[in-house]
Parts: C-alpha cells; structure tokens; sequence
C-alpha cells in the first residue's frame, strides 16, 4: 500500500521529499476521525469501534478468500493450507471481537439504541459478499438479501455472485485430484493428503462461523432479549435460522457415511461429488428478513 494512496495532490506534494510515518501511513488522523456517536452514552463509543473494526477485517478476509480461490483454481493446496490458517486467524479474532461486545451493559446499549432507526447489520454489504464468496448462494438466502436491500442485490453482491466462489474452487480442485466422493478424503491413503489437510481447514473455516453466528444469537437474547425486534426489524428467529448455513455441507454431510457410522434411509454410499452448497433443505423455503 503506498502511503500517499487517495489523498490530496497538496497532501501528496507536502511528504514528497520525506518518509511517511506511522499516522500517516495508516491515515490515522482520518480513521480516528470515523467514530461519530449519534448520543452522548459512553458505551456507544464501544459499539461503533468493534463495528468498524469487523468490517475491516472482512475487507481483509475478502482479500484473502479471493486470493485462497485463485491458488485453489491452480491447485496449489500446499499454499492455499497456508493461506487458509491465516483466514481462520482473522476469523477468530472477529470472534473474540463479538464476544467483546458481552460487556456492553443492556441499558447502556438501550439508552443509544432507538439513535440507531434503522440501521442494522443484516445492512452490512460486505458481510454478505464474504458469505457469497465462501459459498453461500442458494436462492432461498439470495432472496433474504434482496429483501433486506430493497429488493435487489448491493453491486458488490452481484458481483461476487459472477465470479467463482470457495466451494465451488475446493470441489473442482479435488475433481483434478482425483478424489470421486468425498468419503475418500477421510480414509487412507487420502489421509494427511494436501487435500485432506485443506479440506479439514475449509471444515475449521465453517464451524468459526457457526461459532459466530451462535455467539450472535446468545449476544442479541443477552442484550435485547428474546422478544425485542432488532432494529433491522428482524426477530431472533431469524438469526437462530442462520445456525443452519453451511459453506461446505458436503463435507460435513461425509461423516455420515464414513466406515461404522450409522446412516438413515436417506443415507448413500458416498456423498456425490458435487453437492448443492448453502442451507439445509429445510430452510429453502423460508425467505423471511
């Protein structure tokens, strides 16, 4: 990144002849600039931080899972592995970042709240790319963002709706490796494989966001309760749906038929290959915001 990126040709010509600094390579006067509270509640100061914070690390988890599908679509898996444990780092730290939010006091969020009007993070763009991206595009969770965004996907969304998401990458690396049902990722000799070691991160990768999302519903019954409406309007039924989303149901789905496992009737041989990615089938039909 180059210190004097976006900013003003005055500003440009002023550090032309010397060495940025640390204000003003990170553009810190500027960032520090961006917390604005709407009230004069001390708490709300938290609120926004951890707000802002997390959408900057979707930025960079973006970044990352775009760069994880290119290696993958080369089938680099050694580096993707590498480039994975650093996903599910910053997956982590958004975690932690959430739970932070624990110690918000619910009258001190109160107080703030009705400020808000509608605002809500179901309006969190960059949210959805990340969910898009990483896999979740079935037309049921397609149309609660419409829903949410006035009846039409943000350009970001669409966008990354048009390009290769990283399911669909992990599926088409693991045709080129030969693999013919995901069971096999799971049994010798695949066992240890690249593969195998990328596809137990990919599984790590999904249950962080279980995690999170889990974490948020908890979040939302301790500080609103079970019967408030969040100020997207959005009931807590809502946001217990979500527990269902999978990136990678297919791997997942695989335990099931590893050797020992007891299957229903529904059960098969082996997952195929190519399994549709997103919910469960039973939230399909539910395209409530």
């Amino acid at each position: 990144m180059k210190a004097t990126a976006a900013r003003p040709d005055g500003d440009r010509a002023a550090r032309a002849d010397r060495p940025p600094t640390y204000d003003h390579y990170l553009r810190l006067p500027e960032l520090l600039r961006l917390q604005q509270p709407v009230s004069d509640e001390p708490d709300e100061l938290h609120f926004i931080v951890v707000h802002q914070a997390m959408e900057l690390w979707f930025r960079l988890l973006l970044h990352d899972l775009r760069a994880l599908v290119a290696l993958l679509d080369d089938s680099r898996l050694t580096d993707g592995c590498a480039r994975l444990r650093r996903i599910n780092d910053t997956t982590g730290v958004l975690l932690t970042q959430l739970r932070s939010l624990r110690c918000l006091p619910p009258a001190g969020f109160h107080a703030f709240r009705g400020r808000l009007a509608g605002a809500s993070g179901l309006q969190s763009t960059q949210f959805r790319e990340l969910e898009v991206t990483s896999g979740l595009r079935h037309e049921a969770y397609l149309r609660t963002v419409r829903a949410v965004h006035g009846g039409a996907l943000p350009a970001p969304v669409a966008a990354a709706l048009r390009h290769r998401g990283l399911a669909e990458a992990h599926q088409d690396a693991a045709r080129r490796d030969g693999l013919t049902g995901w069971t096999e990722l799971y049994l010798p000799p695949r066992t240890g494989s690249p593969l195998h070691l990328l596809s137990e991160l990919l599984l790590d990768y999904d249950e962080l966001w279980l995690r999170w999302r889990t974490e948020h519903v908890a979040l939302v019954r301790r500080m609103i309760g079970g019967a408030t409406r969040g100020t997207g309007g959005t009931s807590i039924t809502y946001l217990e749906r979500t527990l269902g989303h999978r990136f990678f149901p297919y791997l997942w789905e695989a335990r099931d038929h590893l050797p020992g496992a007891v299957a229903d009737a529904r059960g098969a041989d082996h997952p195929p290959l190519e399994p549709p990615t997103g919910c469960p089938a039973r939230h399909e039909g539910d395209n409530r915001a």
